[in-house]
Formats: C-alpha cells, structure tokens, sequence
C-alpha cells in the first residue's frame, strides 16, 4: 500500500491519494480516493510501503511536523520510504537576499510563507537540506537523500516536450545543475506555458530505520530544544510538547 497524502490536482496511480474534503478547496479542484482530514487518518503498523507528500508538510507548526513523522514512521514497513517535498527556504531566502526585483520578491515571500487564501494555506515552519537531514535521522529515518530543484525546469525536464528527450538515460547528477541555473533565467512565459514556476522546492526521501530502540518522544523534545531563545526554557518548551501529544 502507498499513501499520497494531500494530492491536490496530481492523482498517482498506484497510490491512495488522499485529500481535504473539497468544500475546503478555493483555487484547486482536487482528485483524490479519499477526502479527509490527514491528521485524522489511521493505519496499523508496519502496513504502508509508502508515504508521500508534496507542498503539504509545512502546512505544519513545529511541533505537528515532528508527530506527523512519529505517525508516519509506524505506518511503514521497515525500510518502508517516506518521500517529501516542501518549498527550499534556504534557496528561497538566498534568492530574495540577491535579487533586485521587487516582484521577484514578492514571489519567493509568498513561497516561503504560502498562498494564505485559505486558513490551511499558511506556511508554519521552514525546512530545507540541513534540517531534514537532522530531523528524519533523528527520527528514525536513515538512507536519507535531497534533490534540490530552483526552478520547475529543474524539477520536471524529463516530462518537457523537446527537452525531455534530449535527456536520455543522463544522471541528474549531470544535467540538474545546469538547469537550476538555465531555468531561473527564463521568462515567466515559459513556465506559464508548461504549468511550473521559478520557485525552489526540495524533495527528500529516506527509509524507515529499525535498527535500534529510541524514545521518540524524548528525540521530538530533543529537536524543538533547538528553537528555544534568550530565557525561555523550560517553559516554552513544555508548552510545544503540549501541542505535540494532542497532536
């Protein structure tokens, strides 16, 4: 079984594609198996081969990511995969900090922090390669891996008319940096006319590690520890632990 949770417009086959109930979408008509509440899905453990989510998990606070990711982990199958893809702060905020374009701008603002059409549609973390790479070994995670993209042109080449199959069997390993940097200096008329953008996106993936027992709850303690500033303490942090086990 594999899990595509908040599909949106993009229906996998092979995957139960899960989504919000479509009264709550306002932009997006979505095509799901399933419209739901994710928070509120329930699977046995060690049933999923795997899960995957794109531009869905920074729709969650700090601590919600952490327990989404204990959830997710005991619905997998050891080695089970967990694949994820969320906007590239570290890339984005690079990007804001060099450009002159105000709109340019405006543009990775909204990246950074969502849509706000709706009241889901906020961004509530950040992350980017180094946090996820903390995070999911943390976690419980190994065999990590991160495929940064700048633009969509990075990301979906392979499925362009024309460039797609200039391609061929080359690595990404060869061809992605060239395109991270080719496709940000296009117009934006041509990402309007393949449905991509110019915004930077992480994808990362790794598998469900049960080589050793850990405390997760502790390890979820452990990583918001981290965002604690000045004085706050104790205080602050128990009041994040507290979001994390109603959760």
């Amino acid at each position: 079984m594999k899990l595509h949770l908040g599909s949106g417009e993009k229906y996998l086959e092979g995957y139960i594609n899960i989504d919000f109930p479509i009264e709550k979408h306002t932009v997006q008509t979505p095509r799901a198996d399933l419209f739901t509440d994710i928070t509120k899905l329930s699977y046995p453990e060690n049933s999923v081969d795997e899960i995957r989510s794109h531009h869905l998990f920074e729709h969650f606070s700090r601590a919600e990511a952490l327990k989404l990711l204990v959830r997710w982990r005991s619905w997998l199958k050891p080695d089970g995969l967990l694949v994820i893809e969320t906007p590239d702060f570290a890339t984005s905020a690079a990007l804001f900090l060099t450009t002159t374009s105000m709109r340019r701008k405006m543009q990775l603002s909204r990246h950074i922090y969502g849509s706000e059409e709706a009241s889901w549609a906020y961004h509530k973390d950040h992350w980017d390669k180094d946090k996820f790479s903390y995070v999911l070994k943390r976690m419980g995670f190994k065999n990590f891996k991160a495929y940064l993209y700048n633009n969509g042109l990075a990301q979906h080449a392979e499925k362009i008319p024309y460039i797609g199959p200039m391609l061929g069997r080359m690595p990404k390993g060869l061809y992605n940096p060239i395109l991270n940097i080719t496709g940000t200096m296009l117009p934006e008329s041509f990402y309007k006319r393949f449905g991509s953008g110019k915004m930077p996106n992480i994808v990362v993936k790794a598998r469900k590690d049960v080589s050793k027992e850990m405390d997760m709850e502790e390890r979820a303690r452990e990583i918001l520890a981290l965002s604690l500033n000045g004085r706050e303490g104790d205080r602050m942090l128990n009041v994040w632990m507290e979001d994390y086990r109603k959760f």
